[in-house]
């Protein structure tokens, strides 16, 4: 089945996981390290569950800063607030998101046609943090993340505020590009937008797909779609 993108002006484009690889499997082995030299004897499997648990709240708005994130994981790891090399673990976090190949040319060219929003479950500092470290806060219109507006994806109320600030009177004028199935193409579709599938690992076929949708496996696959230089013709299975 091919799908045509009619009528796309907005691109909503995804942070981790789309143009920034995650840092669920590298950080934690990484924080236990630094954290090992300024005296905290943690194991990657502990400090992973700790931090998931209220990076999970900071992203949700919890914490209006780092200080006051950090002064709870204090708390969790049973030592004083402000000890040394905590506030680091922001670095190191950011640090274990490398951008992917294909993101620098995708927003590059991908700006040139249509506007660009972020659109990312995540910490607004942090979020705008990676935009700097790679150069491209150019590239976007605007940032909608969660820790701001207060609702994750696939909260219906996360693309009513992504259209707010869109500039289009109608959600079927922006397109959704993500990488996971249920935030990306089910919350979007659901509050109307048109969404697309990045899907860089072929070998894992998402299912429950709520329709067919697009689904490409690289950045650079999105930019031929939206040319008109590939037809769309991969759809979700169910």
């Amino acid at each position: 089945m091919k799908h045509e993108l009619n009528g796309v002006k907005v691109l909503a484009v995804d942070l981790i996981g789309t143009l920034a690889k995650r840092a669920d499997m590298s950080f934690p082995g990484c924080a236990s390290e630094h954290l090992a030299k300024n005296g905290y004897d943690l194991t990657p499997a502990r400090f992973r569950s700790l931090y998931r648990k209220r990076y999970l709240e900071y992203s949700m708005g919890n914490y209006g800063s780092d200080q006051e994130f950090y002064t709870v994981l204090a708390a969790d790891l049973c030592c004083e607030a402000g000890q040394p090399g905590l506030e680091a673990l922001t670095d190191i976090w950011l640090q274990c998101s490398p951008a992917f190949e294909d993101a620098q040319p995708f927003l590059q060219q991908a700006s040139q046609t249509h506007r660009l929003i972020l659109s990312s479950n995540y910490v607004g500092e942090w979020a705008r943090r990676l935009l700097a470290n790679n150069h491209w806060e150019q590239y976007f219109d605007a940032v909608v993340v969660s820790s701001e507006c207060s609702f994750r994806k696939p909260s219906c109320k996360f693309f009513l505020e992504l259209l707010k600030v869109s500039g289009v009177a109608s959600p079927h004028e922006i397109l959704a590009i993500g990488d996971c199935l249920i935030n990306d193409v089910y919350g979007a579709t659901r509050a109307g937008l048109q969404a697309m599938l990045v899907q860089r690992n072929p070998e894992t076929s998402p299912r429950k797909c709520p329709k067919a949708v697009p689904r490409v496996q690289s950045l650079l696959e999105v930019l031929l779609c939206l040319t008109g230089d590939q037809p769309v013709g991969v759809e979700c299975r169910r």
